[in-house]
């Protein structure tokens, strides 16, 4: 039995681990902001820093903090080489702790069921909704979200384990968890003001709203008051996404409307299928959610039917899938994707079809699962880097021969609009702004003529900002976007970027 889990948490790790072994240049672009963030602290001496180092364009570090310090002290300045590690292991810690959670749940209930152990980590190894990779970081790249949704996890299983032990104990284990979920993940904190107001209606119990609140001020003591500056600029940043970022927004502002649905159909028939899968992954969430979370729709289906259901799962899929159809549609957009929200229900999930579904049709959905994990793999190895080899020459390049590196400003003509690659490579001051304030960015005009694209006015760089190297995608020179770097010289060359020094 003991070598049987063993083998089986190995596993989950490499499965998770196994697409950036392959693609160790595949990082997401948000995992570099992550990365800056960690080396920002480590610099700092392990305390929190007031900006990310190099950050030109300012803001605050209000982003929650603790996964970067966590990482900071476990990790180190080896992060760079470390950081493809990190998701996985965290993942697969929560697939074990899921795994000895629902054994509890079993053992207290009396329930006999045949090959729980192979049966769970096989749905739990290929389940879509935790290894999807189409919509985000979600396992392949360093991210808090992964650390966020541990820690909440363990809210909502403490809570259960509360209400079937009375053990106030895990009261304690809940706020404690909900509190490092606070300082660990935005989205976590929308998730958990959500489901538990909505799991206290439910119930008819203030448990879990109350164990979210008590867990604001352990937040708050346990940041030592830093947690104050994280939730007001959530709140600011939230405010702004919802009048202004969810309606201008390309991520957003098209999602779930009927032209789109329309567009789908249109792309499929004229066999533009790149497009058509484009539009599918990106505004129509309720097709979509047959691909991304196929397992959450099949235990709940099961769900409905189903007879002596415990009262918190039940409650909890209830919740979720509301706080689902809320954030599926204007005016709640601004409370990310709907789809996400269904991710927190994975365990359950689980249990409910081990419970409930003869093994033939639980084989059925895993090889199923199978199949989708393969094509999610197609995908991934099949798209480009978002840097790849040539981008990180032409960085080191700019690491090992640029001298006096406080008198350079380094700026991107890349696929995002944010720099935060640059200062994490080469050590230079870089055209970024902190993550919470990319709204502040976004509406100013001078600098970012649409949300999209920085300015092509290198003089205004250079005397507001002191832009003077510039790294480009050369694919990017050739778009609607003229540049000119009549004040340039090349600095380095090679197939795909290149980079260019302002002359003295």
């Amino acid at each position: 039995m003991i070598f049987e889990i063993f083998f089986f948490i190995f596993i989950t790790f490499f499965i998770r681990l196994f697409p950036r072994l392959i693609r160790p240049l595949k990082i997401d672009t948000d995992t570099w902001y992550h990365i800056s963030s960690v080396n920002s602290i480590i610099k700092n001496k392990y305390k929190i820093p007031k900006c990310n180092f190099g950050f030109i364009l300012g803001g605050n570090y209000d982003y929650p903090f603790f996964a970067h310090w966590l990482t900071s002290l476990f990790v180190g300045s080896k992060i760079l080489k470390l950081e493809k590690y990190i998701s996985p292991l965290v993942d697969t810690i929560y697939i074990t702790i899921g795994f000895f959670y629902l054994k509890f749940v079993i053992n207290f209930y009396s329930i006999e069921i045949d090959n729980f152990t192979f049966k769970y980590f096989l749905l739990m190894i290929f389940s879509l909704s935790m290894i999807k990779i189409s919509t985000g970081p979600r396992i392949y790249s360093f991210t808090p979200r992964i650390f966020g949704e541990l820690f909440i996890f363990i809210f909502f299983i403490s809570i259960h384990l509360y209400f079937i032990t009375n053990n106030v104990y895990f009261i304690f284990l809940a706020i404690l968890f909900s509190a490092l979920a606070l300082n660990t993940s935005t989205f976590g904190s929308q998730v958990l003001i959500l489901s538990s107001c909505l799991l206290s209606i439910l119930l008819s119990s203030f448990i879990p709203f109350l164990s979210f609140i008590l867990s604001i001020v352990f937040a708050y003591i346990m940041s030592f008051g830093h947690y104050k500056n994280i939730l007001l600029q959530q709140l600011k940043y939230s405010y702004k996404y919802a009048t202004y970022g969810q309606f201008n927004h390309p991520a957003v502002k098209n999602r779930n409307k009927i032209k789109q649905y329309v567009l789908f159909s249109k792309y499929l028939k004229n066999r533009e299928f790149k497009l058509a899968y484009s539009v599918f992954m990106s505004d129509l969430t309720f097709i979509n959610i047959f691909y991304k979370n196929i397992d959450i729709l099949v235990a709940f289906f099961v769900l409905i039917f189903a007879k002596n259901v415990d009262i918190f799962i039940f409650s909890i899929f209830v919740a979720f899938f509301i706080i689902f159809i809320l954030t599926s549609f204007k005016p709640f957009l601004f409370l990310g994707e709907s789809d996400r929200y269904l991710d927190y229900l994975v365990v359950f999930s689980v249990f409910i079809m081990i419970m409930y579904l003869p093994t033939s049709y639980l084989y059925i959905i895993i090889l199923f699962q199978v199949v989708l994990y393969l094509f999610t793999l197609y995908i991934f190895f099949n798209s480009s880097d978002n840097y790849g080899k040539d981008f990180i020459e032409i960085m080191n390049f700019i690491k090992d021969n640029i001298k006096n590196k406080n008198d350079y400003v380094i700026h991107g003509i890349l696929g995002a609009y944010i720099n935060y690659p640059l200062s994490v490579l080469t050590g230079l001051k870089s055209l970024a702004i902190e993550t919470n304030y990319v709204f502040d960015l976004a509406m100013n005009k001078k600098i970012m003529p649409n949300d999209r694209i920085y300015t092509n006015d290198f003089e205004y760089l250079y005397n507001e900002y002191g832009v003077n190297i510039i790294v480009a995608n050369k694919k990017y020179l050739y778009s609607d976007m003229k540049y000119n770097f009549d004040k340039f010289e090349v600095l380095y060359e090679n197939n795909e970027y290149i980079a260019y020094i302002r002359k003295k």
